[in-house]
């Protein structure tokens, strides 16, 4: 059984590039430091910071935000996969 759902999470996790994610709440996330002050992010994927762009969007309450797509690599790290 555990098999099974190992391969139905395959099946049904998949990249979407046309996904928008809150920019500001994803480079919180992205700079994030430990208790000694060192980036808990590997600095190859900080380096995507800079070139994520900067997209204008509206949350389901209805609040504009800044969002923004995120490369695949950034994706499997962020799911926990890299």
């Amino acid at each position: 059984m555990k098999l099974f759902n190992v391969f139905n999470s395959l099946i049904t996790e998949h990249y979407d590039s046309e996904k928008l994610y809150n920019r500001e709440l994803l480079v919180k996330k992205l700079n994030m430091k430990n208790q000694k002050g060192f980036f808990i992010v590997p600095k190859e994927i900080r380096s995507y910071i800079q070139s994520l762009p900067h997209v204008d969007c509206v949350d389901s309450e209805g609040n504009k935000q800044i969002c923004t797509k995120i490369p695949e690599v950034m994706y499997v790290y962020l799911s926990g996969r890299y």
